[in-house]
């Protein structure tokens, strides 16, 4: 009777999919090394393109030596992720999602940190200005990307709904300002006041990156630019062949080309603060507006990639001197499915109509493919 009913078990399993298990651990990250956390809930997730099928399929607590452990159904398709989250100090972490059916290591360690709101050094890796050709109306669609850097063990949160943990200014006469296609934070958590662009989503230890996007009409040019604090890499590109960019130690590299259209790309590194970085360009329009966004959409996604990238590299190299043995870089693919599961929280806790329903959807959408390509990206480099 036993093995019959053993049979008949393996035989669901393999109905369902194939037999998957993760072993892992939670750590808190402190200047003296990890250290394992007792007692913490684990939570597992499934996500897939049917929203009805996804979401916390197990959940347990570590042992005490931090430890937990999953056996799970898994699936052949590549459509279907799974990866595991815990909370500590009202702050979601995710692991990355996990590759393959047997997971265990660093792919499934947990770490979190301590919260505050009290005043911790961030620093500015990166910037990235793209610049976008002129639209039929006059005005040039702009994105930028930022590198942030938390090299501290704790994890910040704002002080008060008023007060954003890192500020940096944009252009006075920008228009048509966007921050909720970010597929890092979650809509809100990037806003605008007057020409001060926000960020009150936690920033744990490691790369943050946060974007944005307006539009500039043609009498914002010749665009200059004045940095607020020390910048260790200062990206421009261009779409107009015709552009004048100017900066301290700046040089042009290979340009990058998207979709048949080319960007010029000028690097400066390492700007003392009020450094001026100048954007000159011709007054005519030679492009419609859909496709530019296009083009400046994709340039964004690629772009985060390979700073993210070069972030971990840095990241890496940095950890020679054991300042911050626990400041672990973020993979993107974590950050996006972590902004998955809080856009699935935040959408379960209030009433929605119909139209906020078909934004949810749509934006959910958008950030599962970005997380399909952040793993495929991923992959390449190991």
């Amino acid at each position: 009777m036993l093995s019959l009913v053993i049979a008949l078990f393996l035989q669901a399993v393999n109905v369902q999919g194939v037999q998957s298990r993760v072993d892992g651990q939670v750590v808190r990250g402190t200047r003296a090394g990890p250290i394992p956390v007792a007692n913490q809930w684990v939570v597992l997730h499934r996500l897939v393109a049917d929203r009805s099928k996804s979401g916390p399929i197990d959940s347990m607590r570590t042992d005490a030596k931090g430890r937990y452990s999953f056996r799970y159904a898994g699936v052949s398709d590549s459509a279907t992720i799974f990866f595991a989250t815990t909370s500590h100090g009202g702050i979601v972490y995710p692991t990355s999602p996990f590759r393959s059916t047997r997971v265990s290591g660093d792919d499934a360690t947990l770490t979190v940190f301590d919260t505050t709101s009290g005043k911790v050094a961030l620093t500015l890796g990166g910037r990235h200005l793209i610049v976008g050709a002129s639209q039929p109306n006059g005005t040039r669609p702009i994105a930028e990307v930022l590198d942030l850097q938390n090299d501290s063990t704790v994890t910040v949160i704002a002080r008060d709904s008023v007060t954003p943990i890192y500020a940096i200014r944009i252009p006075e006469n920008a228009t048509n300002f966007r921050a909720d296609g970010s597929p890092v934070f979650a809509g809100g958590a990037v806003t605008r006041t007057g020409s001060t662009v926000g960020l009150f989503a936690p920033v744990s230890p490691g790369l943050r990156q946060f974007a944005f996007t307006y539009d500039l009409p043609a009498k914002a040019f010749p665009l200059t630019i004045p940095t607020q604090s020390p910048t260790g890499v200062f990206e421009i590109l261009v779409e107009d062949p015709k552009a004048e960019v100017r900066a301290p130690r700046l040089r042009e590299v290979a340009p990058q080309s998207l979709e048949g259209r080319t960007f010029r790309r000028f690097l400066a590194q390492d700007l003392a603060p009020k450094t001026e970085v100048r954007v000159n360009l011709p007054r005519f329009a030679i492009a419609d507006r859909q496709r530019i966004y296009l083009i400046v959409a994709l340039t964004l996604l690629g772009l985060m990639v390979l700073a993210l990238l070069f972030a971990v590299r840095r990241t890496r190299v940095a950890r020679v001197a054991p300042v911050v043995p626990a400041a672990v870089p973020v993979l993107r693919s974590q950050t996006l499915a972590r902004a998955i599961v809080e856009l699935d929280d935040s959408f379960d806790t209030v009433t929605t109509t119909g139209d906020a329903r078909e934004e949810y959807e749509s934006r959910r959408a958008a950030l599962k493919a970005q997380l399909s390509d952040a793993l495929a990206a991923e992959r390449s480099t190991t």
